[in-house]
């Protein structure tokens, strides 16, 4: 009767799974790059973002979303909490989502303070 119960409890148990969002939706062999002011900035696993407008013409602004990695992989490759923030005007060069390009994977950024940052460095561990 336990082996049951517990054959049971594992089956109709949800098991939890780490969350991964896959970057397949991205064009890896283009890259775009852009500069605009930061609105908003989620620094959160397991994938950072932020969302960026960036002037098309006078007058006109087309809104960006960067993707970026997990906040505790940014940390150990030398982000720290305000590096970024709503306001600063930033340079961003990503790979376009292959339905909306306005939707960025993030590769390098140019900081409001002239520090870059390249994803091409990183360490995942």
């Amino acid at each position: 009767m336990i082996l049951v119960r517990a054959i049971l409890a594992a089956i109709l148990l949800p098991l939890p799974a780490p969350a991964h969002h896959s970057t397949a939706n991205f064009d890896m062999g283009k890259t775009v790059t852009v500069t605009g002011t930061v609105t908003y900035f989620a620094f959160t696993n397991p994938h950072s973002f932020f969302d960026m407008d960036v002037a098309d013409r006078p007058g006109a602004v087309k809104p960006y979303k960067v993707f970026t990695l997990a906040r505790v992989v940014m940390v150990r490759n030398e982000w720290k909490e305000g590096d970024l923030k709503v306001g600063d005007k930033v340079t961003v060069t990503g790979n376009p989502d292959r339905k909306d390009p306005q939707y960025l994977y993030l590769r390098s950024i140019v900081f409001a303070d002239g520090r870059t940052w390249n994803q091409d460095r990183v360490i995942e561990r």
